[in-house]
């Protein structure tokens, strides 16, 4: 029975103090990703910012039931090497951009970013290809929601229309589930959001493991 070892120990590491920051005054400060304090020589902040969030309660909420479902499956597809390989690629190139963009921030939505970017280019099954590319759908539309109330809705609505990619997947082309998240990631780029680098990383990474992937050479029945 497959049990994933790799997402469960990260989603602890990751959800106690992300969860510990809204009863500890002043936690996620201490640990965010801060520009100015890593020059300073506080190093670790690029790292411990993966383990606390800036986006509120939902959207905490939000980036560890990311980790939970889409770390399962990319676990399940490539193994926890190559799981951590996609998880370190998407918080490596995130956490770069962030502190060479001098921009402050917190959450592991990055490092999912990686996990993302992989299913969608290398996994076998299309379901989480499906579920790895949709995802990078809702980040993008994410940028709609500083527009105000028509940007919120356009966003709902986009991340609505993005779900037919797993609604419809089995109708879809392949190429449609590796072009999508490229183009979120050109997208994101260009507003200098680091999760277009972290998806980036990602594709990059899962380029490299989709002829080489455990997934590749044990196939499982399609989803």
């Amino acid at each position: 029975m497959f049990k994933p070892y790799a997402t469960a120990v990260t989603f602890v590491i990751t959800a106690v103090p992300s969860l510990l920051q809204f009863v500890i005054p002043g936690l996620e400060p201490a640990l965010m990703r801060d520009p100015a304090a890593i020059r300073g020589g506080e190093w670790w902040r690029l790292v411990t910012a993966l383990v606390v969030q800036d986006g509120g309660l939902w959207g905490t909420l939000f980036n560890l039931a990311s980790l939970a479902v889409l770390g399962y499956c990319a676990e399940r597809s490539f193994g926890p090497g190559r799981w951590l390989t996609l998880y370190a690629a998407g918080a490596l190139a995130g956490e770069a951009s962030g502190y060479l963009t001098n921009d402050p921030g917190a959450g592991n939505s990055i490092a999912v970013c990686g996990l993302a970017a992989g299913l969608a280019l290398a996994a076998t099954e299309r379901l989480d290809r499906s579920l790895g590319a949709f995802y990078t759908v809702v980040l993008a539309a994410s940028l709609l929601a500083d527009l105000g109330t028509w940007g919120v809705a356009a966003m709902i609505a986009l991340a609505a229309a993005g779900s037919q990619l797993v609604a419809q997947r089995e109708r879809l082309p392949l190429w449609l589930l590796v072009a999508v998240p490229v183009a979120a990631a050109a997208i994101l780029i260009v507003r200098l959001d680091l999760h277009g680098f972290a998806l980036m990383g990602g594709i990059m990474v899962g380029w490299i493991l989709k002829g080489t992937s455990p997934s590749t050479s044990r196939r499982t029945k399609p989803a």
